[in-house]
């Protein structure tokens, strides 16, 4: 109750001064208690002022799943949500923004590791910060959830960033993306005929560079399966970031097995038939 009571009083506070993108934040902080000594997972949160939706859920999920590392929520967004997913200079100053913050906890835990977990226009912010880092600057694991980038879009670069995998989640049942995106185009500002990340998955780029491929083969297309819905998680825009979906599914994959995550649904029960 105390806590419940604390965290209503700092919504109002902040709803009261006009800090609408960093209501969860601070919640979240409140409620969270990772160690940055056991590594980071930066949260991106979607477009809008009710963007951070997630904040709360992923944590706990994470936490739950056995994550003992500091879950940061990076607050980017402004007061609507076509504005955040239109709004390309400003999103990739929120980028350069989300690079420093990755850069500075480089040099301050120079070993432990670095994962960032992103949720629709969110993507589009995360996937710049990469592309921002030197090179010698890896993340360990990115996770894309309701991704609002272009399927075509060349991730060469940000991969290149990125130590371990990134896993991208999607599900044709959205329809954010699929009704609201197709107005508006995607965060990357291309046409959403062209084919939305968060709907079909990512395609490599018609002009393959030198390192192309190498570079996504740590790319994991994750598509929509039925015992996800088990979890809370029914192929909609947001209920990706479910505390039991982050809890079953991400949490592992950050901890390092992906197994789960990337099994066939006639590959887990038959694990499950085996382990009885």
């Amino acid at each position: 109750m105390q806590r419940l009571a604390i965290s209503a009083v700092l919504l109002l506070s902040c709803l009261a001064t006009g800090c609408v993108s960093n209501v969860a934040k601070m919640i979240s902080e409140y409620h969270q208690v990772g160690d940055k000594e056991q590594g980071v997972t930066f949260y991106v949160g979607g477009a809008g002022p009710v963007g951070n939706v997630g904040s709360l859920d992923v944590p706990n999920g994470l936490h739950d799943a056995g994550y003992t590392g500091f879950i940061e929520i990076f607050p980017w967004q402004s007061l609507t949500h076509a504005g955040d997913q239109i709004n390309l200079s400003r999103n990739r100053g929120k980028a350069a923004e989300l690079a420093a913050a990755i850069r500075a906890y480089r040099r301050s835990h120079p070993k432990q590791p670095i994962n960032i977990i992103a949720l629709s226009a969110g993507t589009g912010v995360a996937t710049w910060a990469l592309e921002y880092l030197p090179e010698k600057i890896q993340v360990d694991h990115v996770v894309f959830l309701g991704c609002s980038i272009s399927s075509n879009y060349d991730l060469t670069r940000a991969l290149s960033r990125i130590n371990r995998g990134l896993y991208v989640i999607y599900s044709d049942l959205d329809p954010i993306l699929q009704k609201v995106v197709w107005y508006t185009g995607t965060v990357d500002r291309s046409s959403a005929e062209e084919g939305v990340a968060g709907i079909e998955g990512f395609h490599p780029p018609p002009r393959e560079g030198p390192d192309t491929l190498r570079q996504y083969r740590k790319m994991h297309n994750v598509p929509y399966r039925i015992d996800f819905a088990d979890t809370g998680y029914e192929g909609g825009h947001t209920d990706s970031t479910s505390r039991l979906f982050i809890a079953e599914y991400i949490g592992p994959v950050l901890l390092g097995d992906d197994r789960k995550l990337l099994s066939e649904p006639e590959e887990i029960s038959r694990r499950v038939a085996n382990s009885a």
